[in-house]
């Protein structure tokens, strides 16, 4: 009885403990299953890496021209008005032309004087030219008249000689003596008279008189007389000379006069849009004091103020993408125009300008606002992870610098392997890794700081994360 009260208690008393001895087994159990972290994970895919700038921009106008007259007048007439289309060459206003009408006809007229008085001078001059020419010819038979005389002179001297000893022989009488002497009184007179009129003659015709109006001799006889008659014509020449340079002169002026007639009518110095107009028609112009404004709108600026850190980065005809905000769902493609190269002491920016053609679906404006997106570097097949695969005190400045060593966590096998890389360029969020990944590896995306080398790690929404993979090995 004893026995079987004593086995009833030992029941009890092991019934009693059970809870507490399945506790124990469940705490001990607890201690030894450890806690499987879960992770997001990135499959590292070649791509394609791209470095952008993306900031506000305002439209601006490639060329602006300021229209005003070239002379002082008074407006008769404005065919344009803001907005309208204007082709370059095309009349845009008129100035009264009656005051540039009659001087236009007096430049003419004085023109036409001018060429006769021209014209004139130069005959005289020809003239002058051919009767010195026949003057110099005329010296010649002076000459010979001179020549002839003196061989008449002579035979009468040598006549009177002769005849002189025969009259004291008293062979000649004293009549045919007076005869002979004055014969060669008369000999003698023509000879010294034709050397006396030679000499007067050769005045202005003498190398004594090129070397006084300061020519050179010539040697030849020819070149002799050519500056002779230079010397006794250069008087006309210059008269001559005188009136072509008036009659050019009024030539100029004649054009000049036809020139400002034809700037009375003011044409479009550009193609492009009437923006401004200032004027009407009636009122008074002055050269310098623009009444018109065109803008050429066929092709458009964008500019923007860019960070200086992307100065190495921007360069002439590189593409761009620009959106502005009246038109939210189209691109316009241009590519950089103007790159200033002064830094903005306070903001620490450079101006970017960017070309585009303008859309006539789509028209922009000067003055809108839009934003512009430039591509500044591009990678092909390039290998990279996101900014936060990196450990946080690694890259906790935010600066990455090309070859420097990085860590990330790459998964294999349930388990978190620390591994070393060295990346490239940053694009945005994005690293080029230079050494340390293959395609294929799964590199952890969230919280990296707190795994530990070869930790057992479970990765988060597996059936995503293999659809993913499926769909990019397809």
């Amino acid at each position: 009885m004893n026995a079987r009260i004593s086995d009833i208690f030992h029941r009890l008393a092991i019934v009693s403990l059970l809870p507490l001895l399945t506790q124990f087994c469940e705490s001990q159990n607890s201690d030894e299953a450890p806690l499987v972290p879960e992770v997001e994970t990135v499959k590292i895919e070649t791509a394609l890496l791209e470095r952008t700038v993306e900031k506000g921009a305002t439209v601006s106008y490639l060329e602006k021209a300021a229209v005003s007259a070239p002379m002082e007048g008074t407006l008769e007439d404005i065919f344009v008005h803001e907005g309208h289309r204007v082709e370059e060459g095309q009349p845009m206003a008129q100035l009264k032309t009656l005051e540039l009408e009659l001087a236009l006809k007096r430049a003419r007229a004085s023109e036409a004087s001018a060429r006769s008085q021209w014209r004139l001078s130069d005959t005289q001059f020809h003239e002058a030219k051919r009767e010195s020419e026949r003057y110099i010819k005329s010296l010649d038979t002076a000459r010979a008249n001179v020549v002839e005389a003196r061989t008449q002179f002579m035979n009468a001297k040598n006549n009177l000689q002769n005849k002189k000893q025969i009259f004291l022989l008293g062979g000649v009488s004293e009549m045919e003596m007076k005869q002979v002497y004055s014969s060669y009184v008369s000999a003698m007179t023509r000879y010294y008279q034709a050397k006396k009129n030679l000499e007067n003659q050769t005045i202005g015709y003498r190398k004594q008189d090129l070397q006084e109006a300061g020519y050179e001799i010539p040697k030849e006889s020819q070149n002799q007389k050519k500056a002779l008659m230079e010397l006794n014509t250069r008087t006309d020449a210059r008269r001559a000379e005188a009136a072509k340079s008036a009659y050019e002169s009024a030539v100029i002026q004649r054009q000049a006069a036809e020139q400002m007639l034809a700037e009375a009518t003011i044409r479009a110095p550009l193609t492009g849009v009437v923006a401004t107009r200032g004027k009407e028609p009636g009122e008074e112009v002055k050269p310098g004091e623009p009444f018109l404004t065109v803008v050429r709108t066929d092709e458009l600026l964008i500019t923007t103020s860019v960070p200086e850190t992307e100065l190495p980065h921007i360069s002439m005809q590189q593409l761009a993408v620009v959106r502005a905000d009246v038109y939210p769902n189209i691109e316009f493609e241009g590519e950089v125009h103007r790159i200033s190269p002064v830094i903005d002491p306070k903001t620490r920016t450079f101006q970017v300008s960017v070309i585009v053609k303008n859309d006539e679906e789509h028209p922009l404006a000067p003055g809108m606002f839009a934003r512009v997106k430039i591509k500044t570097r591009s990678i092909d097949r390039a290998i990279s992870i996101p900014r936060g695969a990196i450990l946080t005190d690694e890259a906790s400045d935010n600066r990455i610098i090309p070859g420097q060593s990085v860590s990330v966590f790459v998964v294999r096998n349930g388990h978190a392997f620390l591994r070393e890389l060295e990346v490239g360029e940053v694009f945005g969020e994005r690293i080029q890794v230079l050494k340390g990944l293959e395609q294929g590896d799964m590199v952890v995306t969230s919280d990296p700081s707190l795994l530990k080398d070869s930790m057992m790690v479970r990765i988060s929404s597996p059936d995503n994360q293999q659809s993913e993979e499926r769909s990019s090995e397809e």
